[in-house]
């Protein structure tokens, strides 16, 4: 059943795809929220999840086995998530024990311009599909898939992009 309403997603059906979401919302929440343990976190994964469904729906007809696909899906923003709240908190904890040890508010205001400064100078230098996946992965914060339906490439298109893009940027700031 899911498979016929997954292809009919991909011709355009809004009936299908409203089938569909309302199929799978209730439990995707419960598992997004026990997860994230926020409700307007698992709300806003679930938001996107379905979105990024509609938007790629051309690719749903191909799907072997559509409640795998969504509940995968899933698993995967809820990580996407963890890691940008990880990564967040990291952030928080060093710019917090930069500012302990630095009483220079002023030099690191210069230096953070200065790395930016010289980010975009790396940026300039980049191939144009480089540039464009960096630019919506690190500036928009997409996801690969989100880019690679967008870009209309493969995922494993926009890791390599983004992987010489990433160290482009680091070998250009190291010099």
């Amino acid at each position: 059943m899911d498979r016929s309403l997954f292809k009919q997603i991909s011709a355009g059906n809004e009936k299908a795809f409203r089938a569909i979401f309302d199929l799978y919302k209730l439990d995707l929440f419960r598992i997004a929220f026990r997860l994230t343990r926020s409700q307007v976190t698992a709300e806003e994964i679930i938001q996107e999840l379905f979105i990024g469904l509609w938007v790629s729906r051309n690719h749903l007809e191909k799907v072997e086995d559509p409640s795998s696909y969504i509940y995968r899906t899933l698993l995967n923003k809820i990580s996407r998530y963890a890691k940008k709240e990880a990564s967040h908190e990291h952030l928080v904890r060093v710019v917090s024990r930069n500012a302990q040890s630095s009483t220079n508010n002023t030099e690191q205001l210069v230096d953070a311009h200065e790395t930016q400064r010289l980010i975009d100078q790396a940026l300039v230098k980049l191939p144009k599909n480089q540039k464009i996946v960096y630019r919506l992965s690190r500036q928009e914060g997409l996801s690969n898939f989100e880019i690679a339906s967008q870009l209309h490439v493969s995922t494993n298109t926009v890791k390599s992009h983004l992987y010489r893009a990433i160290w482009f940027i680091r070998s250009h700031l190291k010099t």
